[in-house]
């Protein structure tokens, strides 16, 4: 952000479950906020605020926040928060840049790496974000989230500070912001745990039976360690991440008996809304998702580097035959164990 500017315009890109609630959050504490929403969820929004919930209805708060619909309503625009997934990244760039050039400094908040290859050909005051928030839209206009959470950010070489604390002491007592220096650990951190996603949105866990639960664990456990153990041979390091289990401990169950590790797996999702690739596949009912951009770069990774990946590979192609069907229809635990098991042989 300039120096010379208080309080300058910010936009927040994407209303949807992140987008929104960030912005419900913000708003309250910064007024010159606005949300880029269309079609009928801005047209709820504006007409009756924005809910916001943790958990539950009953604790709902109902947030006035400004609207815009296109770009060019605040042509003074200073920070772009960009609220995407991976699969729009591209088309949204393009629009952020037809409309503003490369003047506003970018903060990107999508899962994995993709945005560092996307958004460098347009901008080159990029700030990349961690998310560590699990939010959900119920309908248009209402949003869920377990935990409030915060956000990691950073820059690829530790530049823009000023701006960065900036941005991270004027949104204060509405969301918080954590810089750090080592973004790509930070980004490489939390990409074991987006793994997850695929394996509870291909396996039926709602409804599994007791003799199906160690299947469970053992995938679940046994893909996460795999995806560590590819990012260390790569060079990446662990960041610690508040709310997120080490990867000490994630290797330490995937050594428990899988009856254990299953009894975990239900234990730790208990409570916990939808995740981002649920709610693409199974709730919204499209085809589209994340997968290639978090599950594909991992195997991709791990094919330059020489390492086999029989888990995230089996998921990975699972997932992509399985959400090209309409409808979509989850697979049982049972199902996908048999399938790794050929893939071990």
């Amino acid at each position: 952000m300039e120096e010379n500017q208080i309080n300058p315009d910010i936009v927040i890109y994407g209303a949807g479950a992140i987008g929104a609630s960030i912005c419900g959050w913000i708003t309250p504490v910064y007024s010159n906020v606005y949300l880029l929403a269309r079609g009928q969820n801005a047209q709820v929004i504006k007409t009756k605020g924005l809910i916001l919930y943790q958990n539950s209805l009953d604790y709902k708060k109902v947030i006035k926040v400004n609207i815009i619909d296109d770009l060019n309503e605040k042509p003074n625009t200073a920070v772009v928060i960009i609220a995407v997934k991976n699969y729009d990244l591209e088309e949204v760039a393009k629009d952020i840049y037809s409309k503003f050039g490369d003047n506003p400094i970018i903060i990107a908040l999508q899962n994995g790496v993709e945005n560092q290859r996307v958004l460098p050909k347009y901008f080159s005051k990029v700030i990349y974000g961690d998310i560590m928030i699990s939010a959900w839209r119920d309908q248009p206009g209402v949003f869920g989230h377990a935990v409030k959470g915060y956000a990691i950010i950073g820059t690829l070489n530790n530049n823009l500070q000023t701006e960065m604390n900036d941005i991270k002491n004027s949104f204060v007592g509405g969301f918080k912001f954590r810089i750090s220096q080592r973004i790509q650990d930070a980004i490489h951190t939390k990409l074991v745990f987006n793994l997850s996603n695929s394996i509870l949105t291909l396996i039926n866990h709602t409804e599994i039976d007791k003799d199906s639960v160690p299947k469970l664990g053992h995938i679940y456990y046994r893909t996460l360690v795999e995806g560590i153990n590819i990012l260390e041979i790569a060079g990446f390091k662990e960041h610690r991440l508040p709310g997120l289990v080490p990867w000490s401990v994630l290797k330490k169950v995937a050594k428990e008996s899988d009856e254990t590790s299953g009894t975990m797996v239900l234990n730790q999702i208990k409570g916990v809304g939808p995740n981002s690739m649920t709610q693409d596949i199974i709730i919204r009912q499209k085809t589209q998702s994340e997968l290639e951009h978090l599950n594909g770069y991992l195997i991709s990774l791990a094919k330059k580097l020489g390492i086999s990946a029989p888990y995230s590979s089996t998921i990975n192609e699972l997932c992509k035959s399985q959400f090209q069907k309409k409808p979509f229809k989850q697979l049982e635990a049972e199902d996908v164990w048999q399938v790794i098991q050929e893939k071990l042989k």
